[in-house]
């Protein structure tokens, strides 16, 4: 699979990691991810920039995150690197993460960060907020998907999962 910048999209660094096991916390992240290039670190704590996505209701994390490196080209090695790989018992998927703002009109994948991330608010308002993965809308109002990823059957849910996942998010 073509990297996003070998097919001419910006990269902002970001990479998205699903399929975390339970117990995973930003430090392990930042621990496994901070050897294969150095992370940004987050301006209002200082920490590296790692966001585990949390349930809204328990703050539970929901097994997957985006981490943030300080060169771009670190993150497309990462995703290389890591991808399908071993963390701690559970094998990861690694993916580029892009920020919708930087690719208006172009159909890539994107990740939102919820609560402190890449998209603006007019971008979160356009697919109601809180989505991740490809399961999105681009800048013409029309679902991204790849060959494989499925609509949820609960209709009052409608997410786009990736193909590997079992479950719906």
């Amino acid at each position: 699979m073509a990297s996003n910048s070998e097919r001419g999209y910006p990269t902002n660094g970001s990479v998205y990691v699903c399929n975390l096991p339970e117990g995973t916390d930003e430090s392990m992240l930042a621990e496994y991810f901070g050897t294969i290039g150095l992370l940004k670190n987050d301006k209002r704590t200082g920490r590296p920039k790692v966001w585990l996505y949390r349930d809204k209701v328990t703050n539970e994390p929901k097994g997957d995150a985006t981490v943030t490196y300080k060169d771009p080209h670190a993150a497309l090695a990462a995703v290389e690197w890591f991808n399908d790989k071993d963390f701690h018992g559970s094998i990861i998927g690694v993916f580029m993460a892009e920020s919708m703002g930087s690719n208006a009109g172009v159909d890539v994948p994107t990740t939102a960060v919820e609560g402190g991330g890449f998209e603006d608010d007019a971008a979160k308002e356009m697919d109601g907020g809180g989505g991740r993965g490809r399961g999105r809308l681009d800048s013409s109002g029309k679902m991204w998907q790849q060959e494989g990823d499925w609509l949820c059957p609960n209709t009052s849910c409608s997410n786009v999962n990736f193909s590997f996942r079992g479950v719906c998010n």
